[in-house]
């Protein structure tokens, strides 16, 4: 059910995780940006329940620092891969994956941001290129809020109340910042940690069904 397209930007090509069929024009597209771990194998299994009826797009923003997907265990290579890592390249390729999976579906880009990728895809919204954004987990968000303003879409957040990496500051300072968008709600799921949608100690199914659920309605939106 995977496959891998290259989309090119400038210095080379974006390796995308492509679930289902090229073949799009009728149906929305998910786009995910992934956590510093990359497109791991988990999350691909469980996005491929999409297939049937969503273009399905999981870019691998670390393609240049080195690329691929690492196992949840392999924190310090995960680390390791930002050294060199250029955030501002990473966002204009990020815009450009979000362009080129308008095309291959019916133009409309669900965009959900995990741990690494939460702030992306609020830039991705910001500049118009999401018609719907999700977070799982994600990380410094509270660092994007001068964005929220340019952002019309609707927003969803899902946090872990337990998560070293979002401390109570940083949930407030995000809910203070989106406090005045019409359509953004902001989900504290109790004892859940940092990672809760990756296998592993931090797996929590009831917060991953819940932040899945999102994307899903926000996709049926644009069907």
């Amino acid at each position: 059910m995977h496959h891998i397209e290259m989309v090119d930007v400038e210095g080379g090509a974006v390796p995308v995780t492509v679930i289902g069929p090229n073949d799009a024009s009728d149906r929305p597209a998910l786009l995910v940006v992934p956590s510093i771990f990359g497109p791991a194998r988990d999350l691909l299994e469980r996005l491929e329940v999409l297939a049937a009826n969503t273009f399905v797009a999981v870019p691998d923003p670390f393609w240049r620092t080195g690329e691929g997907a690492l196992d949840y265990s392999d924190r310090h290579t995960a680390i390791s891969r930002l050294a060199g890592f250029d955030p501002v390249a990473c966002g204009r390729e990020m815009t450009t994956v979000a362009t080129w999976a308008g095309e291959a579906s019916n133009g409309h880009v669900v965009a959900v941001g995990i741990c690494f990728g939460g702030p992306y895809v609020l830039a991705l919204a910001a500049d118009g290129h999401a018609d719907g954004v999700v977070t799982w987990h994600g990380s410094r968000m509270q660092n994007s809020l001068d964005l929220v303003p340019l952002i019309a879409c609707p927003v969803r957040h899902h946090i872990g109340g337990a998560d070293p990496v979002v401390p109570p500051e940083a949930l407030d300072a995000i809910r203070a910042g989106f406090a005045g968008h019409p359509d953004c709600e902001i989900v504290v799921h109790p004892g859940a940690g940092h990672g809760f949608s990756h296998d592993g100690d931090d797996w929590d199914a009831s917060a991953y069904a819940a932040g899945f659920a999102d994307a899903v309605a926000l996709l049926d939106r644009h069907r």
